[in-house]
């Protein structure tokens, strides 16, 4: 009779299991994984950790790195950096690295082939459609079907929908208790914050047997995401500045923040930002979880301190960002200069693009090492990559000193899908420089910036000295007046050259007259 009542009580509460979008976030390596990923290697490297449980009588099992590397390899799987990725993704994210962590994330990394085999399709089926013949025309061609686009989070659900028993399987076993680890998956709604997933279902008091059909009736896309942002949230009317007079054919940008309440994320989407200047620093994006989408030609300075921080499909586009706490990814980019502050990023098919980043100046209190500071590049997509020092020309953005122009700590940069290792390849795919360079430019002066300072010393020192150099020729006031001439001349046409640079200037000056 118990058990019927609070089985009742959870139906009356309407219980939803929501997908972690988070997890994918933070745990999916950069790229596919090579075949050796699989569900029969994960399930044979569970038994494996299982009997080691058994023999030291120990329920929970933690792991080293150098132990999961031999451990995985003796199973059936391949390629070490791969391997060391995916210990390196689970120690940012997890607290403590245990065994069933790491194999729930090498679970995750099956959504990849998961979505190859949706999105497969056969010649001959699409033979089979083809008109015989066409009306008009004398030659065959394919009926292609309306493309149906999914976004990822509900790629995420599909993929748990179709593979939840199997990971049940490997982490749960004949366990008579539930496995915490499946807290950070599943989020129950329609409850208090403190009630994780293993609760509300002991609470429920349903049989183990019964627990994966009573979780996939029950399974919902993230609501705390970007489509939940989307479709839910509110626009954002940031100011932006034109970088170009041509404003016709651009497309208005979407920005969007997801504001509902109780929410453990604040999720901010931007989207669709082309020929355009944005700066902001305020509370809004203080500690949001940043998704930029699709911009061109613009230069995006976000100089809050900032959550995690997610750049696809971006091209020819500056983007300057202060401190971020978790992770940055890119994905899809082609020609993009990225400046930021975090202790661990991954690369995934981007091109001739510069990273200057540098691990956050908290890394003291986590106790930071030099294994911590990673750069995660799939080598398969990668290419024409330059990682250099994070530097900036404001105090306040996370630095220490006013400037840090070379690394203290070096970057472990990690080449994941790559069968040559440090070979002429890599060094085709990314170029790391430990000299010194030059500030990035954040040209704001009034930004509130803790112990903020603008430095213009450079651009009056130039101008000073050659006016002192004019000075000091024995010019008469007509030759000097033609010098100035020649001089402002060569100075229009190399401003035409810097066709960036003037467009960063137009959109600055659009920017500060909607100010």
């Amino acid at each position: 009779l118990i058990h019927f009542i609070k089985r009742g009580l959870i139906e009356r509460m309407d219980l939803k299991f929501h997908v972690n979008s988070e997890l994918f976030d933070r745990l999916l390596l950069p790229g596919i994984p090579n075949n050796t990923v699989n569900f029969g290697n994960i399930k044979k490297l569970a038994k494996l950790w299982k009997i080691r449980r058994e023999c030291t009588n120990q329920k929970e099992l933690h792991i080293s790195q150098t132990t999961f590397i031999k451990d995985a390899l003796s199973v059936g799987f391949k390629d070490e950096q791969m391997l060391e990725a995916i210990f390196i993704l689970s120690q940012h994210y997890f607290s403590e690295v245990k065994t069933d962590n790491l194999l729930l994330a090498l679970f995750l990394q099956l959504i990849y082939t998961h979505n190859l085999s949706l999105t497969r399709s056969s010649s001959v089926e699409r033979l089979s459609r083809e008109e015989w013949p066409r009306k008009y025309e004398n030659h065959l061609a394919a009926l292609r079907p309306k493309p149906v686009k999914l976004h990822e989070e509900e790629e995420q659900l599909k993929f748990l929908q179709y593979r939840f028993k199997d990971l049940w399987s490997i982490l749960q076993e004949d366990q008579p208790t539930l496995n915490p680890t499946l807290d950070h998956l599943l989020n129950p709604s329609n409850t208090s914050q403190d009630m994780t997933f293993t609760k509300v279902i002991s609470k429920a008091d349903i049989p183990m047997n019964q627990v994966p059909d009573f979780v996939l009736a029950r399974l919902e896309v993230c609501k705390n995401g970007v489509l939940s942002c989307i479709k839910q949230g509110r626009r954002l009317s940031w100011p932006l500045g034109d970088n170009t007079r041509c404003l016709e054919t651009s497309q208005p940008a979407k920005m969007a923040i997801d504001c509902q309440k109780n929410n453990q994320r604040k999720i901010i989407v931007i989207n669709q930002i082309n020929e355009k200047t944005l700066g902001k620093f305020s509370s809004t994006l203080d500690g949001g979880t940043v998704k930029i989408h699709r911009c061109k030609n613009s230069f995006l300075y976000l100089l809050s301190p900032l959550e995690s921080l997610t750049i696809t499909k971006c091209e020819n586009t500056r983007i300057i960002t202060g401190q971020v706490t978790n992770i940055v990814r890119v994905r899809d980019c082609r020609n993009m200069e990225l400046v930021t502050m975090s202790a661990l990023v991954t690369v995934e098919a981007t091109w001739e693009s510069s990273l200057f980043v540098s691990p956050p100046n908290d890394r003291k209190s986590r106790k930071f090492s030099d294994r911590d500071f990673v750069i995660l590049v799939d080598g398969q997509t990668c290419g024409k990559l330059q990682v250099k020092p994070y530097n900036v020309n404001y105090k306040g953005l996370g630095l220490q000193d006013e400037r840090e122009p070379v690394w203290k700590i070096q970057p472990n940069i990690v080449i994941v899908n790559s069968s040559i290792q440090r070979s002429s390849r890599n060094e085709d795919i990314i170029h790391l420089s430990s000299e010194e360079t030059q500030p990035s430019k954040i040209p704001f002066i009034n930004i509130n910036l803790p112990n903020s300072q603008f430095d213009e010393r450079k651009g009056e020192d130039v101008s000073e000295t050659w006016r002192q150099y004019l000075e000091q020729q024995d010019l008469t006031s007509e030759e000097k007046e033609r010098v100035e001439g020649e001089v402002s001349k060569l100075f229009s046409r190399w401003c035409r050259i810097q066709k960036k640079s003037r467009k960063e200037l137009n959109g600055l000056i659009s920017l500060a007259n909607k100010l």
